[in-house]
């Protein structure tokens, strides 16, 4: 039976949030990839926000690696 969020640790809530920007990452880097050719100016858009993602994933690394 899956846990539900208010019972997660500080720990495994850190852990899911670091998970998720990466996959946010990864989805906007795939859509610039496919706008890339036809919407360059669309998929730079992506390309900032890929690196926004990357940025709070290892802002969120960093408090990880403090704190455990």
């Amino acid at each position: 039976m899956p846990q539900k969020f208010k019972d997660l640790t500080e720990r495994e809530i850190l852990a899911l949030g670091i998970q998720l920007e990466e996959e946010d990452s990864r989805i906007y880097g795939d859509f610039a990839d496919g706008l890339r050719e036809s919407y360059p100016a669309t998929a730079k858009v992506f390309e900032d926000m890929q690196a926004e993602e990357s940025r709070h994933r290892q802002m969120l690394i960093d408090m990880f690696r403090q704190r455990f």
